[in-house]
């Protein structure tokens, strides 16, 4: 079956699945891996140039030049000069927030901006607005960025922060850019990615429909249309109606054949030829079951009333204006992006400079493993990752204390097993503040079972349903005797600002797992 094929079938209403196991049997069992495709790459290259952005100011110059006539004066423009994209940034230059914003905010591996623009689009209109209505000018100023890669390029407000995670897999460049803005609140995820899979199924679909749509300038894949025809690239504002009203703000390539229910609705685009595939928006999934929605509405009015705010305005603006080239040369494999390796070839991450990773054993004749040891600049073990066949995890609690999640972010894992056990990264800290040993934490990848934070006296940072059984990769998968304590609360806030930290992020959500 064709890569694309497969991967709408994976979504397909009438599938049905049954209930998901509670989250203790969860943890107990493996699901097994769903269809996953792969976009090759050749070794052609095509430029690609970005013309919305020039026709955007000539159009501005007209518009400004045929109202001086009709009024009958000379008027004098000084639209300032035109900033074009900068060269991608080396790796560990941080992005400058606005002087309005005084925090710092964490950046995993590379993040950039460019110089903000000289001129101000307006706004785009909601649909349906009154032509005739004034369009008030946004006073936010807009800045452009070019990825690490070299292959995608984007507008974004001044003040808001990227980070990014390039890595090269088999000769490609591929890489996962998070926009936070100036509060913190990440807006939208691009990800250029090696692989993508089916959907997520459910025993009743839900309705849905799309409440905005704009066609962006991005060509598709030749090859991949002939295969499997679909209707061009467009922003999309969705929404599916279940127990509340769901939505997502993103791109995604037009469905030839509409329906009106769905289990998931896919946030993805071919691209151009020769640049991996796409994800950009809030989620790669929108799920029917509203799990991790990115946006939840009390009614459909209260979902088209978003429309007229700031954030929706400013989150279209900068997915629009998303252009996509083929990497003009492969990504230099300095130390600060090199991708280690697992011996059986199955797991590999981003390594941070200075640090060193080696195979070490794993599980037990019951129980098969596959594990890695990350160690820092010292030698310090930082971080471990294991993979296989696993017993339960349980234990009895006699005092439930307090979980806080201070930081969440997506994971570099799009299978579909990782999609449907919603997979991401987590830093979660424990109150044991009142038997005094003050607050304990785990930072990694878990699911939707092991993520909780729920009071308890335990945490384990695991995912379950992984094509070899169970997979942690975190500083430490369960609780341990002498694990560190922060004193407080500011300062297991204060350790995300840490070097430390900020590594390991950016290398946990980097995983990529193959089978």
């Amino acid at each position: 079956m064709d890569p694309i094929q497969s991967l709408i079938s994976g979504a397909d209403p009438v599938r049905r699945e049954p209930a998901g196991p509670d989250a203790e049997a969860a943890l107990r069992q493996a699901l097994k891996e769903g269809p996953v495709f792969s976009d090759s790459r050749s070794a052609k290259v095509l430029n690609f140039d970005h013309r919305r952005r020039s026709r955007a100011r000539l159009a501005g110059v007209l518009t400004l030049t045929a109202a001086a006539v009709t009024a009958g004066v000379l008027v004098t423009t000084n639209l300032g000069a035109l900033v074009s994209a900068p060269s991608p940034a080396p790796a560990g230059t941080v992005a400058a927030p606005s002087p309005a914003t005084a925090t710092p905010t964490a950046t995993p591996t590379a993040a950039t901006t460019g110089t903000p623009s000289a001129t101000q689009p307006p706004t785009p209109s909601a649909p349906g607005a009154s032509a005739s209505a004034p369009v008030l000018a946004t006073p936010t100023a807009w800045t452009t960025f070019t990825d690490a890669t070299g292959q995608a390029t984007f507008e974004h407000p001044v003040g808001w922060t990227l980070s990014e995670s390039p890595q090269t897999i088999q000769g490609g460049a591929y890489n996962v850019i998070e926009v936070k803005n100036a509060a913190g609140k990440t807006m939208s995820t691009l990800r250029l990615v090696y692989d993508s899979a089916g959907g997520p199924v459910c025993p009743e679909p839900k309705p849905f429909q799309t409440l905005d749509s704009v066609v962006v300038d991005i060509p598709q894949k030749a090859d991949k249309l002939r295969e499997f025809a679909r209707g061009p690239s467009a922003f999309v504002f969705r929404i599916i109606q279940g127990d509340k009203v769901y939505g997502s703000l993103a791109l995604a390539d037009g469905d030839l054949a509409p329906k009106t229910a769905t289990c998931g609705l896919y946030n993805g685009i071919l691209g151009p030829d020769n640049v991996p595939l796409v994800h950009f928006g809030d989620t790669t999934w929108l799920t029917a079951d509203g799990q991790h929605s990115p946006l939840t509405f009390d009614s459909v009015a209260a979902a088209k009333a978003y429309m007229q705010t700031q954030e929706y305005k400013d989150v279209k603006r900068m997915l629009i204006s998303l252009a996509l080239q083929p990497a003009k040369t492969q990504p230099a494999q300095t130390a600060s992006s090199a991708r280690f390796v697992s011996q059986d070839g199955n797991a590999s991450f981003v390594l941070p400079e200075g640090w060193t990773a080696k195979d070490v054993p794993a599980g037990t004749p019951d129980y098969p493993a596959s594990g890695v040891s990350v160690s820092d600049e010292t030698g310090k073990t930082v971080a471990k990752f294991r993979h296989g066949t696993a017993g339960g995890l349980g234990g009895a609690c006699t005092e439930a204390y307090t979980i806080t999640e201070l930081d969440s972010a997506s994971s570099s894992l799009t299978p579909d097993w990782a999609v449907q056990r919603g997979v991401r990264f987590s830093y979660r800290v424990m109150d044991q503040t009142s038997v005094g040993k003050g607050f304990t934490y785990q930072l990694g990848l878990v699911d939707r079972s092991s993520g909780g934070t729920q009071s308890s006296c335990l945490m384990y940072t695991v995912v379950s349903g992984t094509p070899q059984g169970m997979l942690s990769f975190a500083d430490r998968a369960v609780q341990e005797p002498a694990e560190p304590h922060f004193a407080s609360m500011a300062e297991a806030r204060a350790y995300m600002e840490a070097p430390e930290y900020q590594k390991l992020k950016a290398m946990i959500q980097s995983l990529e797992i193959t089978s």
